[in-house]
């Protein structure tokens, strides 16, 4: 999980995963803008979340207010994490038999 030094601190994984679930269409602007700084290795997922996020927000399926929004980011931030989880302790479940 070493990421390297020399990209913007935005573009690592949880600044950017904070970012993105909180406000899409900023995420996805940052990401254009580093485009070229980005791994290549991080540039589908980041894209990926970025319009889905981005569509959300335009089509008002986020709630409108800042409590909800920090609310709905909250669960679907604690949804993601407890997937990764537990897809990364299968992963390595079957890596290790």
């Amino acid at each position: 999980m070493d990421e390297p030094k020399n990209i913007p601190f935005l573009m690592r994984r949880v600044p950017f995963f904070m970012l993105y679930a909180l406000c899409g269409p900023l995420a996805l602007v940052i990401l254009i803008i580093y485009w070229r700084d980005t791994s290549t290795d991080d540039r589908g997922p980041y894209l990926f979340f970025s319009v889905v996020f981005s569509l959300f927000f335009i089509t008002k399926i986020i709630p409108d207010g800042l409590l909800s929004i920090v609310i709905f980011s909250a669960t679907y931030t604690f949804v993601l994490f407890a997937t990764y989880i537990i897809l990364n302790r299968k992963r390595n479940s079957t890596d290790n038999e």
